[in-house]
Formats: C-alpha cells, structure tokens, sequence
C-alpha cells in the first residue's frame, strides 16, 4: 500500500507541474535547463500533406547565426555566449528548397531576452515566422574592487584589478582603464569585486569653506587673479560660491585646483 500511495503521489506532483506549465508560471518557478530539455522533447513529424519539418535545432542554428551577424555589424569583438530560453519545437511545410532570413526586432538586450524573429521560406516565398526567444550574455574586462574601499577615500592601484564580468546594460558607464580612477574617491563604501562605475565615482574634495583661493578670470586675453575665500566645499569642475577679499563681492567660479577657481565671463 505504501508503495502504491508513493506512485499516486509522484503521479500527482507530475500533473499537478504540468497544469502550471500550461498555465504560464513556468518562467518564475521551474529551472530554465528543465524547460529546455523539456521543449527539446517534442518533436514535429512530417505528415502526407506536409511531407518536410524543419527541427527545433535548426531555428536555434539561425538565431545564433543573426545574434553573430549583428555583433559583426555594430563592430563588438566582446566574448559572449548565447542560450536558447524559447524555441519553437519545429514546423511542417511542404516540399521545396528552405531558406532563411531573420531580424531582431529590439536588438541585442544586455541582461534581458533577446527575441529573434525568423522568416521561412520554400523556394523563395515566405512561409513562416519563428519567433525565437534567447538569452546573450556579453562579457569584458571592467575595473572592479580589489578589496573593501571607504567612500572619499583617494583610489590607488592597489585598490583596484581588471576582471571580466557580465554587461547587463546598466545605464552607468563601467570603466576599462584603472589609470583613470586613480584619486578620485567613492560616494559610497564598497566591497571587493564590486565594478566600478560612473554611478559610484567622483573627483575628491579640493577645496573646503573658507580655504584661500585665487579668484581667477580672463579679461581681453589677460588672465587675473585676485585673492579670495571660498564659501562652500567644492570638487574639480564644480561651481562654488566664493567670495572677493579686496570688494567683497561673491561669485560662482569653477573649481580648477586646490588653489584656483575659475570666474567665466
């Protein structure tokens, strides 16, 4: 009886998954290699009036081929790999010569799906669209921690190292060149492996309130400077509030150095 009880209880847990996959919750809760093998199962046979199918493997060979072909085009030489989330299983047609042409209607997605549409045709007329949906995973060699860096805190080299990770299309830019990191600081505290992005760097402070500064401007191709104070923290390319020492006038100038602002006629 036990053993009975198992088997209606396998059988149970068996449809039960099948009638969620049917319902459409299978991308959140079953594992994509599952899925995959599953859809690989079916096969499309032939049939009298349809007497030539065209496999699953096929329109995955064509998806990956326009994926290559559009990293060709846009000149991205990046390592990636490509996966197949949803493939049509095959497709019956008639006889003739099969051929191929494919597009993407929203391009390669960078940490999303990529849908790859394919057009069939038999001896030069359309026939079909597939629609293929694959994963593209695209990968390059970022800045990233070293180890646990302190916000404001001037990066060195040997707080940063090079390691390739995944582009998901993250709207910062990641940075390729750890020379052009160094001094700047963080706006926040970060761990080890975390990439370094435009999102979480900036200049360090260079000038802080009532700090000494020349005041400088250009006036008929005569640089002058006059003394001054500075009212506000400020960091390189920032505008601050300053004030003039010998009128007492304040301005917005443009933080230069640690030194010098700049007043822009």
């Amino acid at each position: 009886m036990r053993r009975l009880g198992r088997v209606f209880l396998s059988a149970c847990l068996l449809w039960g998954l099948g009638l969620f996959v049917a319902g459409g919750g299978l991308a959140d809760a079953v594992p994509e290699y599952f899925l995959l093998r599953a859809e690989a199962a079916v096969e499309v046979k032939p049939t009298p009036q349809l007497p030539q199918a065209v496999v699953r493997e096929n329109f995955i060979q064509q998806a990956t081929k326009a994926i290559q072909e559009t990293m060709a085009e846009r000149g991205d030489n990046r390592r990636y790999t490509v996966q197949a989330v949803n493939v049509p299983a095959g497709l019956r047609m008639p006889w003739g010569k099969v051929t191929y042409s494919y597009y993407l209607p929203n391009g390669i997605r960078k940490g999303l799906n990529t849908a790859v549409h394919i057009n069939v045709l038999v001896d030069g007329r359309y026939y079909a669209t597939m629609k293929c949906v694959m994963k593209v995973r695209i990968y390059e060699n970022v800045v990233t921690a070293a180890r646990r860096i302190q916000h404001e805190v001037p990066l060195r080299a040997e707080d940063l190292r090079i390691e390739e990770k995944e582009d998901k299309g993250q709207a910062y830019q990641r940075y390729t060149d750890i020379n052009e990191l160094l001094g700047k600081v963080l706006t926040s505290n970060i761990g080890e492996g975390t990439v370094l992005h435009s999102g979480l760097v900036r200049e360090p402070i260079l000038i802080r309130p009532y700090a000494v500064v020349n005041i400088c401007t250009v006036f008929n191709g005569v640089e002058i400077k006059v003394p001054g104070t500075a009212l506000e923290t400020g960091r390189r390319g920032a505008y601050i509030s300053v004030r003039n020492d010998s009128s007492g006038r304040k301005v917005r100038a443009k933080v230069i150095d640690e030194n010098n602002v700049m007043v822009v006629q």
